[in-house]
């Protein structure tokens, strides 16, 4: 029957101990494979961390060095630009009195665009360019809305509707985007 192994028990006791040997090694692998995977695992979570935390150190900096320090000029832009209204004297502008205004207005943003703006630029510049655009948009509203002769801004609903929702909310908008900012890449 068995012409290599005369006795059939000793070569179930060699296909036992070689069974043993193959379960012994499978076990080691998989015991290696998992310790591996779990140190992977942990330096994969270690930079994350780490990642994170530098995140929001860099935030806490921008916070501290950029935003906070400019809040009062945010605040004095939109404020300033509130006062166009008393500029308004009828609903007929003049072209000088529109031109003032206008200037005005653009002397404003490049007050805030040098203080603030601009050390954004340093920074973040896609950021930067977000907020210009928002600044942008509400300078353009302002500028249509004030060389527009159809428009009788003297009537407090369409001076709203025109030019204070504007500032309103170009003001909103900018915080929501300094808010939602989460900072740079690391």
């Amino acid at each position: 029957m068995f012409c290599c192994h005369p006795d059939p028990t000793s070569f179930l006791k060699d296909l036992a101990l070689i069974s043993q040997i193959v379960i012994a090694l499978a076990s080691l692998s998989l015991a290696g494979y998992v310790m591996l995977y779990q140190i992977r695992k942990e330096k994969k979570l270690d930079f994350q961390t780490a990642k994170l935390n530098e995140q929001n150190i860099k935030l806490q900096w921008f916070k501290e060095l950029i935003v906070q320090p400019n809040m009062a000029l945010i605040e004095e832009f939109y404020s300033n630009l509130h006062t166009i209204k008393d500029k308004i004297n009828s609903n007929e502008l003049t072209i000088d009195e529109s031109e003032d205004i206008n200037n005005f207005v653009k002397a404003e943003l490049v007050k805030l665009r040098k203080s603030f703006v601009d050390v954004l630029q340093l920074i973040d510049k896609k950021f930067s360019d977000q907020l210009l655009e928002n600044l942008d948009e509400l300078i353009d509203g302002i500028t249509n809305a004030i060389f527009n002769e159809e428009l009788k801004l003297k009537n407090p609903s369409v001076y709203e509707k025109h030019i204070g929702a504007k500032i309103s909310y170009s003001k909103n908008n900018l915080y929501a985007q300094l808010y939602n900012y989460k900072g740079i890449p690391v």
